[in-house]
């Protein structure tokens, strides 16, 4: 039976993409492949086992639980939670033999309680949603020197780099962690440090240290840098035409009746809506003639502008400029990859 809506993963798009990241890194730099989110919806079980036959040297999730699903999947290689676990899931990350990044002492106390562990201790350069201080570090590292069990393998920071907006204040920063990275490893040199991530390693590629966390770039996502890069799209959403129908200047159609067309239209039904991830706009707040759009679809890569409101599970576009459009032709819709539904069938290619 064929799906009404699905979303389909270009997996050798995929792979290029990778291999393109893994070109622009300096001899001796590690990739981490972030596959947080379910792989920002593309399925974390499959983007990693793709990501580490290119090249990736390890792995990056947000919980322990996401770490579960690669080990369950019989994925070995190393997996790091990029955000602080709570000390009651400890014994659940030494189980799963995962890297801890840790901000806390409570949270490290736990973690060697639990077993042998590497750790990677955060710093908070401003993003200010979780980190050490930089100038709390010495107190934290006599604390974690107490904790025989862990061993202090990597130093992170994540700044609030936005692309063409901060880029003298992130250079600033990106040059004190440096510092404080290079200060700490004369009494580690083997320590991992690392804050690049994809809009770092794009707008700063001097700053790679001795690894980047790449997720944007590989699923070529918000390229949103001062530099281009050769990445292809990895990610459609596709649903089909389930009606069509013709309407005439002057009616109303939609939720409301908010929408009134302005000239003789051929609709589409499609049937996905905002349970599925896609947004509930446009929607105008008066009865009005609508002549501008600010979402739309591709059908045979013509525009399709949504008409009215998005429902809960079905969405009306304008095929008007389209040649003869058929029940059944798939039309590509804008949905955020994270936010669309985990339970959409997604086929790999």
């Amino acid at each position: 039976m064929e799906h009404l809506k699905w979303i389909e993963i270009d997996l050798s798009a995929l792979r290029l993409n990778i291999k393109w990241v893994l070109s622009k890194l300096d001899p001796g730099v590690k990739l981490m492949a972030v596959v947080k989110a379910n792989g920002y919806g593309h399925g974390a079980v499959e983007v990693s086992r793709e990501a580490l036959k290119a090249g990736a040297k390890s792995l990056g999730v947000m919980t322990t639980s996401e770490a579960a699903v690669l080990r369950h999947a019989g994925i070995k290689a190393p997996i790091q939670l990029l955000a602080p676990l709570l000390p009651e899931n400890a014994r659940e990350a030494a189980r799963l033999k995962v890297v801890a990044t840790v901000d806390s002492l409570e949270q490290a106390r736990a973690l060697n309680s639990a077993g042998r562990l590497d750790v990677h201790l955060d710093l908070d350069f401003g993003l200010g949603r979780w980190g050490i201080a930089p100038k709390r570090l010495p107190d934290f590292l006599r604390g974690l020197n107490r904790l025989k069990r862990l061993r202090l393998a990597g130093l992170s920071t994540h700044i609030a780099y936005a692309p063409g907006k901060n880029s003298v204040e992130a250079e600033e920063k990106l040059a004190a962690f440096d510092r404080i990275a290079n200060n700490l490893k004369r009494e580690h040199p083997d320590l991992v440090c690392h804050a690049a991530n994809s809009s770092v390693l794009m707008d700063f590629p001097h700053w790679q240290m001795d690894q980047v966390r790449v997720g944007n770039l590989m699923y070529a996502i918000n390229k949103a840098t001062t530099k281009t890069a050769p990445i292809r799209k990895v990610w459609r959403f596709q649903a089909r035409i389930i009606a069509l129908h013709d309407v005439v200047p002057g009616q109303s159609i939609g939720y409301a009746s908010e929408y009134i067309a302005s000239r003789r239209m051929r609709v589409a039904t499609l049937p996905a809506g905002y349970s599925d991830g896609l947004t509930m706009e446009p929607a105008e707040r008066l009865i009005g003639f609508s002549t501008g759009f600010q979402y739309w679809g591709l059908l045979r890569g013509i525009k399709t502008p949504f008409v009215g409101r998005c429902g809960i599970s079905h969405l009306l576009v304008d095929v008007t400029d389209v040649a003869k459009p058929r029940l059944g032709e798939a039309v590509t819709l804008p949905v955020r990859r994270t936010a669309a539904n985990s339970q959409l069938p997604r086929v790999y290619s």
